[in-house]
């Protein structure tokens, strides 16, 4: 994994893969979801500078958004064995069995802020209730404002464009001091919004019968 451990290392090897770059970028940010020790926002940042704003968020989106959907539809079928083998038990206990009508906010919100396991909630939303279309959006709405961020502070590093790394990185900032704010309160709704017990058995025996 040394290839992925700086800026320079990912960017090297992306380059050599000539006119084939930004396909090679594209599958990279796809994997990355799915494979945990490939750094998605230092790649992310490398997008940035190879392709620069725009071009790098349209590849990095595409990757982050069709790798999410992919690892929904694997959990969806594949069920929560195939989950465990990608999350920890802490954080699939800590997220799954949540209340239909209170998923998709919290997964809004995962998705919207850093510093959350989002790669992880496509899994265990996956093992929800939660039609693809629904996931499609919320994905989509919610994971491409920091993959645009990510990519703005990339291109202004490697552009030398200070005004631009400036914007970017004190809108990140706005969202990790409204997360250090409230973090204690979205936590205290992710455990109300728990399914009880009875809930679970309704669940359980519902699905023996099926």
């Amino acid at each position: 994994m040394e290839i992925f451990s700086t800026l320079d290392s990912i960017q090297n090897f992306l380059l050599q893969f000539g006119i084939w770059t930004p396909l090679a970028f594209f599958l990279l940010q796809l994997l990355q979801i799915i494979v945990a020790p490939i750094p998605g926002g230092t790649i992310g940042l490398v997008g940035g500078a190879l392709f620069g704003t725009i071009g790098g968020f349209l590849l990095s989106g595409s990757g982050t958004i069709i790798g999410s959907s992919i690892v929904f539809l694997l959990s969806k079928r594949f069920g929560r064995p195939f989950v465990l083998k990608f999350a920890s038990v802490e954080v699939v206990e800590k997220y799954d069995h949540i209340k239909e009508s209170k998923l998709n906010i919290i997964l809004f919100l995962i998705f919207l802020f850093p510093l959350f396991p989002d790669d992880m909630l496509c899994f265990i939303a996956g093992l929800s209730a939660m039609p693809f279309k629904t996931f499609l959006i919320i994905a989509v709405l919610a994971r491409s404002p920091s993959v645009f961020i990510n990519t703005m502070v990339g291109a202004g590093i490697m552009d030398d464009t200070p005004t631009q790394f400036i914007v970017a990185v004190s809108i990140y900032a706005v969202f990790i001091l409204i997360l250090y704010l409230n973090r204690k309160r979205l936590d205290a709704f992710i455990r109300h919004s728990k399914k009880n017990k009875d809930e679970l058995s309704d669940k359980e025996t519902h699905h023996k019968e099926h």
